[in-house]
């Protein structure tokens, strides 16, 4: 099941060079992240992952996607592979307000969940919305089901081993600063309460053009989650160099 989800994922990231030489209309955005590491020596290791975003803004209605892959290889043998996805419709109903609709998912083969389905939708509120700054607040229902990976679960996974099906409650800070005609910086902070457990995922980003439409971004990723096993961490991190290209 994992496998055959992530052909899709995997098809659009390879078909990205192709999408990039085409004529793009005024409301689509995209980009596109890439990062590689190789190690050997001692021992063989090679990561690769990668970003593709789409943002489509037209009157009153906009829509944003995401979607990550990552791979690991460890010794000549597939050790990681993840796909995530999101998708986000926002509809204005006045100049500051409005109605959203968020779906996120991840497959994972190895690591701690088969599935990570939430579904969300709430009210929008932009706090700033200026052409070099911008602050989004969002808050609203949702729902949650998450399947773990028994087969693979070990001690330093961040889950327990049971399914969650449940209500939840989903709030979202996001900030974009064009700090200036080279250098961006977003961040992101999202919280999902159940009762089940409740995490906070902080996102952080300083992009830094090099030539045209290619620069270089420095992204951290800070994870909470409040219900973890026994002598685990609630805290996790990731820090990534990747390339961005933006079309």
């Amino acid at each position: 099941m994992a496998s055959s989800l992530l052909k899709p994922s995997l098809f659009c990231l390879v078909a990205l060079p192709l999408c990039a030489s085409a004529s793009v209309p005024e409301p689509w955005q995209s980009e596109v992240e890439l990062g590689f590491q190789a190690l050997s020596g001692n021992s063989d290791s090679m990561t690769i992952n990668s970003r593709l975003g789409v943002n489509y803004t037209e009157g009153p209605y906009r829509h944003t996607s995401e979607a990550k892959f990552l791979l690991v290889e460890k010794d000549g043998e597939e050790d990681k592979r993840k796909s995530e996805f999101e998708s986000q419709a926002n509809y204005k109903f006045d100049p500051k307000r409005y109605v959203w609709g968020n779906v996120s998912f991840l497959d994972d083969k190895y690591g701690p969940y088969f599935k990570d389905l939430t579904v969300a939708t709430g009210l929008g509120y932009q706090a700033i919305w200026q052409e070099d700054l911008s602050l989004l607040l969002e808050i609203g229902p949702g729902f949650r089901y998450q399947s773990p990976n028994l087969d693979e679960l070990d001690d330093d996974d961040l889950i327990l081993p049971y399914d969650v099906e449940e209500a939840i409650l989903r709030g979202q800070a996001e900030l974009s600063w064009q700090m200036t005609k080279t250098a961006q910086f977003e961040g992101r902070i999202t919280a999902i309460s159940g009762s089940s457990n409740t995490s906070f995922e902080a996102r952080a980003s300083v992009s830094t053009s090099l030539i045209d439409d290619l620069a270089i971004m420095l992204s951290t990723t800070q994870k909470y989650i409040s219900e973890v096993p026994p002598g685990l961490e609630n805290l996790d991190s990731i820090f990534t160099v990747n390339m961005l290209y933006k079309f």
